[in-house]
């Protein structure tokens, strides 16, 4: 029950208001809870409401909490001087006010987190358009900057192409005019010679003609020949001192021997749990280690207590036998559990488990030790029929319990027929028989 506070001092001026509240401890939590019409002040274990005699402007007023006051500076809505700071109102007329005021206050709350939320999308898709309208302009402008270069270097190519062509068509006018000249001055050398003494040259005969061409193939074959022998590549091979070098480097260079083989055996830390081991959880399964070895010495098996001599499946099973003569079943099944740790091919640890089981109402494992013994009577002869007919009727009487009575009916009818002087057995097929018939659908 909170402690209203009364010892609060308030003064006023016809536009504001001032509100102290002292408080009791220093550095405490203070919820502070104002309206236009409404304080809450809580600040444990006391509490102030106050109603307001007349309504304020919530968004321009302020709270100041200082290390032993509280301090609330309020504007007033219309400028007067109020004749008391409360409102007299009876207990039902507070509470009908006090939950229409936090109606109000929620309904504002959540149109002005509506407002917020649409106000968030609002300027998101701005941003998004913003930032589209950024790419565009950046693709525009790499656009313009990669035109611009491209007509560059088309002008470019242009203006060197262009200078090509008038550097040859230079090239050209100058070998006319160089032909033109030497044939006109050839020409006017003819022409002084022929003026100064004329001259009758002899046409040699067909067949002189004819030698005369044979000649020029036979000369022009032999130069053929001389060229292309001179063109040749000389085949000689050519000595290098750096190559003889490395040679007989590789020659003398001895290697080493290679890395002998060996096996690395790798052994790790045996663990009780599957898991990897972890900092973090290590204290928590060292705690769960003591607690079950705690639960196995309460049942009086532990089996880290063992001594070297004691580390045998048969001691295991006799220890066993021993803890199901006086009833102590766990103890029973810790120590058939361990004794097939160390040895998993005694029969006799999973049917007497088997036993355990069975008293326990553990039936589903008492099914499984059972067939696994089974397993183990093979192959079947006179020495090991007793043992499998007990392993049988055992699990026959499991299936029965687990409702299973079709099959528990076979497996004991399989049972009496390696023990047919055994009374039991005929009378749990009787039994059988009759809960199947009351009712044929267990299966």
């Amino acid at each position: 029950m909170p402690i209203l506070v009364k010892d609060f001092t308030w003064t006023q001026s016809d536009r504001n208001l001032q509100i102290k509240i002292p408080l009791k401890r220093k550095r405490q939590d203070i919820d502070v809870f104002t309206t236009d019409s409404y304080i809450k002040i809580h600040f444990n274990p006391f509490l102030l409401e106050i109603f307001l005699y007349d309504e304020v402007d919530n968004d321009k007023s302020k709270c100041t909490v200082l290390d032993d006051l509280i301090v609330i500076d309020m504007l007033k809505k219309e400028e007067t001087n109020w004749q008391c700071l409360e409102k007299t109102l009876s207990k039902e007329e507070k509470m009908e006010l006090r939950t229409k005021i936090l109606e109000k206050c929620q309904n504002e709350a959540k149109e002005k987190a509506e407002q917020k939320s649409i106000k968030k999308s609002q300027m998101d898709r701005f941003a998004v358009q913003q930032a589209m309208e950024i790419d565009s302009k950046q693709h525009s402008l790499m656009d313009s900057r990669r035109d611009a270069e491209r007509n560059r270097a088309m002008d470019d190519l242009e203006r060197w192409r262009g200078s090509i062509q008038n550097n040859e068509n230079i090239t050209t006018v100058n070998n006319e005019k160089w032909i033109r000249n030497s044939t006109l001055s050839i020409n006017k050398m003819n022409l002084s010679e022929n003026k100064n003494s004329p001259k009758i040259i002899e046409l040699p005969s067909s067949d002189d003609e004819k030698k005369v061409i044979k000649t020029e193939k036979i000369e022009k074959k032999q130069t053929r020949k001389v060229t292309s022998v001179a063109n040749k590549p000389d085949n000689t091979p050519v000595k290098s001192e750096y190559i003889e070098k490395k040679k007989k480097e590789v020659a003398t260079r001895v290697l080493p021997k290679l890395r002998e083989t060996r096996e690395l055996e790798i052994k790790h830390t045996p663990r009780t749990f599957p898991t990897p081991s972890r900092e973090s959880a290590a204290q928590e399964e060292e705690a769960w280690l003591r607690n079950i070895t705690k639960a196995r010495r309460a049942i009086g098996f532990v089996s880290e207590d063992l001594r070297p001599e004691e580390q045998d499946p048969q001691w295991c099973k006799e220890k066993g036998d021993e803890f199901f003569r006086k009833g102590n079943y766990l103890g029973a099944i810790s120590a058939y559990t361990h004794g097939i740790t160390l040895s998993d091919k005694l029969p006799s640890l999973y049917s007497n488990r088997a036993a355990t089981h069975f008293a326990l109402g553990n039936f589903n494992k008492c099914v499984n030790d059972t067939s696994t013994a089974l397993e183990l009577l093979k192959p079947p002869c006179e020495g090991n029929r007793k043992n499998r007919a007990k392993c049988i009727a055992r699990r026959a009487a499991a299936l029965a319990r687990l409702g299973f009575l079709n099959k528990a009916i076979d497996e004991m009818k399989a049972a009496a027929k390696l023990l047919p002087e055994d009374e039991n057995i005929k009378k749990d097929i009787y039994n059988m028989e009759r809960a199947w018939e009351q009712n044929p659908d267990s299966d």
